[in-house]
């Protein structure tokens, strides 16, 4: 068997090869243009999360409902901005219990009582501010038999209607008329000094619960 001598591509022929492979892989590249690549090129789990640039994914490309607690560390969450600012808002003062020690006494009044046969109880005379200053009544007083208006208690500075207004209570067994009056300092109501004072009509239950005002005095 003769021997056969293996012939080398000539330099025309590599250089016209190596051509036709560029033009081919331009073809291929050119393409690939802009949005060429879509869900179907891409294999299943290709996309990993070291391919993914830091802070690319907005909040407007995730799906709505799809992150839980699982997905977020509750520890290295801020506090709530409303949080902060509840947490800023003072809470409502005790009551202060009219006839208590340190408090206003009761002057010709005192709290309704009920026979202890009864299951139901009265709140207690007294007030308190809330946490915007507000001040609030609460309480039924029981006033006895007289002839003008009768003091329940006084209000301190600080707790009472504004300078020269009456705030007036209806009366409670029949919603009509005035049951009391409410005073702000300097009120002088037909030579009546009401100045911070709660009154009542004689002889009447005075429910002070649910009356809140701003304080002016």
């Amino acid at each position: 068997m003769k021997n056969q001598r293996i012939r080398r591509p000539s330099p025309a022929l590599v250089i016209a090869v190596i051509a036709l492979v560029c033009a081919l892989t331009g073809t291929a590249w050119a393409a690939l243009g802009k949005n060429s690549v879509g869900s179907k090129q891409l294999k299943k789990n290709a996309v990993t999360t070291a391919k993914i640039k830091k802070e690319a994914v907005a909040a407007g490309k995730i799906k709505k409902g799809t992150i839980t607690g699982k997905q977020i560390n509750l520890a290295k969450l801020g506090t709530v901005p409303s949080a902060q600012l509840a947490n800023t808002i003072p809470a409502a003062e005790p009551t202060h219990l009219v006839g208590a020690p340190g408090e206003p006494p009761f002057e010709q009044a005192s709290n309704l009582g009920v026979p202890a046969s009864i299951p139901v109880r009265f709140n207690s005379v007294g007030f308190f501010k809330d946490h915007d200053g507000l001040v609030h009544l609460e309480g039924v007083a029981k006033t006895p038999k007289s002839g003008g208006v009768v003091p329940i208690f006084t209000l301190p500075p600080g707790y009472r209607p504004a300078q020269g207004t009456v705030i007036v209570i209806p009366n409670a067994i029949t919603g009509e008329g005035a049951g009391g009056l409410i005073g702000g300092t300097n009120t002088i109501v037909t030579g009546i000094d009401l100045s911070g004072k709660v009154v009542g009509s004689p002889e009447t239950d005075v429910s002070l619960d649910g009356y809140t005002f701003r304080p002016g005095s």
